[in-house]
């Protein structure tokens, strides 16, 4: 039985929406062709798709916490459904990401904060969402790794980088270019959902996420 407050603290900790910076430079790459492309988006799901992960949250200290993550995606609309459970099934947690917008549908105190909901569901966007549009480069590294890089107004980045020897990861990086949020994801993948993912944050509010898959979870 997980104690009230030891999950408060963590969740409260690993979905702060400001989160520090984790030191990686850009490469140069060698430019990419037309028909490389798709390689883009080989680590999202494409088509509906429903996930349920086991998340183990761990924070500064070696304090965790252990939770359950289902998720519902719509890749062609960008609409996501998600839901936040402790491992009893009581929903913490559930809110919808429909045309860029976040609608609430539980929350139990203290997890009913607008910051909570925009952390939650950026770092859940971030998992299983392609950025919008076409990357602004791609290509290769000179070990052969695929990277693509994709723009935002805001002057964050987006970049998804790796191959299957070496793996995948998607860094965020903010508009100075340092990488705030890294995942790594290793397969099997199973519908363009991977069987394992870490997320990693720094600082103010350090924390990582390991979250395993349970099932498929096909939908009907």
């Amino acid at each position: 039985m997980i104690r009230r407050k030891g999950l408060d603290i963590c969740l409260l900790g690993f979905f702060v929406l400001f989160v520090g910076c984790i030191p990686r430079a850009e490469t140069t790459l060698i430019p990419g062709s037309p028909d490389d492309l798709p390689v883009c988006y080989a680590t999202f799901p494409a088509g509906p798709w429903e996930s349920v992960y086991k998340i183990e949250a761990i924070m500064t200290g070696g304090i965790s916490s252990s939770l359950l993550g289902v998720t519902k995606g719509e890749p062609s609309e960008r609409s996501l459904h998600s839901l936040l459970l402790t491992p009893e099934g009581f929903i913490l947690f559930e809110a919808e990401l429909r045309e860029g917008g976040i609608a609430v549908r539980k929350a139990v105190a203290p997890f009913d904060s607008p910051a909570f909901a925009r952390g939650l569901m950026e770092d859940v966007t971030l998992l299983f969402l392609p950025p919008p549009g076409r990357p602004k480069t791609w290509g290769k590294e000179a070990d052969g790794s695929r990277v693509c890089r994709w723009e935002s107004p805001d002057g964050s980045r987006t970049e998804v980088r790796g191959s299957m020897d070496h793996g995948w990861r998607i860094l965020r990086r903010d508009d100075r270019g340092e990488v705030t949020r890294e995942v790594s994801l290793n397969g099997p993948f199973i519908q363009g959902l991977p069987f394992q993912l870490e997320l990693r944050a720094s600082k103010p509010a350090p924390y990582r996420l390991r979250m395993t898959r349970v099932q498929p979870a096909p939908l009907p």
